[in-house]
């Protein structure tokens, strides 16, 4: 490898180190990824459909909840502000943060909601790998809480962080009136991933949107066209007023747009086999971020989260990579 790409490596090395210990806010959707697993041996009397004998299900953080567990496995200190139902989800991810040793004091449990759901089937005969047969989602309607509760929360969890990670997947924790008053005008990292209402976040550091979501905030179609590519990143850069714009293009890897630079293009990391993709976006924000308020530039932030999403999406369903993986593929590109 030549000497440069070298160098890189070991900077981002270095980076992965500085990262540890940053106190992370997640503000943001949190979602049980409820995984059923079963086979299907007999088809239905009353409908043409099969049917599934259960073997086991398993609960784990998703959405906001898996940008929690990237930042807890990359070695950060993630302090997460949302909203949990009183009910048997709700309190399956609450013990699954605080047996990973993180701090639940700013997560909200309220009676009046239940906990939002992801319940994915996963089928197959004996002997046969199992797959994803229908997904049922089940919206927590956190929108029914109000601003003042929730507000309170963050601004308690603000108060020694390092940067902040608004998770934004349209189900009402996050509320753009609490950013510009509790976080826009505080000087730390803040990192914007919102699925429907990018622009309502103005003045953050940086936003992590897909491309769909990119053409979707700047209202160009720019499909495999360049050139409208790079125009929709410099519109958003400016109306957004942001520092930098990390673009994920999934099997293009990543565009980075700072204020008077030019793009940088980062291809995909090399992996062995893409076993799935699910939370791979919200590895990249939690690498990303973590790596910014660690001081280290936009364009080393945006590599060492390639690196990372490249390491996850080798896992099966949202799977945190862990320091050590992180590290291992960096001395591999050596």
């Amino acid at each position: 490898m030549k000497e440069d790409n070298r160098q890189s490596s070991n900077s981002l090395l270095h980076w992965l180190v500085e990262l540890q210990g940053k106190r992370i806010v997640v503000w943001g959707d949190l979602v049980a990824d409820h995984t059923v697993y079963g086979d299907t041996t007999r088809i239905s009397r009353e409908a043409p459909v099969l049917i599934l004998e259960k073997e086991w299900d398993t609960v784990s953080p998703g959405c906001a909840g898996n940008a929690v567990m990237n930042v807890a496995a990359l070695g950060g200190h993630p302090v997460p502000v949302g909203i949990l139902g009183d009910d048997e989800m709700g309190r399956r991810l609450r013990d699954q943060f605080e047996k990973q040793g993180i701090d639940t004091s700013h997560l909200m449990t309220k009676s009046a909601i239940d906990t939002a759901i992801k319940m994915r089937v996963l089928a197959g005969g004996l002997h046969t790998v199992k797959q994803q047969v229908i997904r049922i989602d089940s919206d927590g309607m956190y929108r029914r809480i109000s601003d003042s509760g929730i507000g309170g929360r963050l601004k308690a969890a603000l108060r020694e962080a390092d940067g902040i990670i608004v998770s934004d997947y349209a189900l009402g924790t996050v509320r753009a009136g609490l950013f510009a008053s509790l976080v826009r005008k505080r000087s730390l990292v803040s990192v914007i991933d919102s699925r429907y209402h990018l622009l309502e976040f103005r003045g953050a550091v940086s936003a992590t949107p897909n491309e769909p979501e990119l053409e979707e905030v700047s209202r160009i179609d720019f499909g495999d066209d360049e050139a409208l590519l790079d125009k929709a990143a410099r519109t958003t850069l400016r109306k957004l007023e942001l520092q930098a714009l990390l673009v994920t293009r999934g099997k293009r890897g990543m565009a980075l747009y700072e204020q008077r630079r030019r793009r940088l293009g980062i291809p995909v990391a090399e992996v062995k086999e893409i076993v799935d993709v699910t939370g791979a976006g919200d590895t990249v924000i939690a690498t990303y971020t973590l790596a910014l308020a660690a001081g280290a530039p936009f364009a080393e932030a945006a590599r060492l989260a390639n690196a990372a999403a490249g390491v996850a999406v080798m896992k099966r369903g949202a799977a945190a990579p862990v320091l050590e993986e992180v590290g291992a593929a960096l001395k591999a590109e050596k």
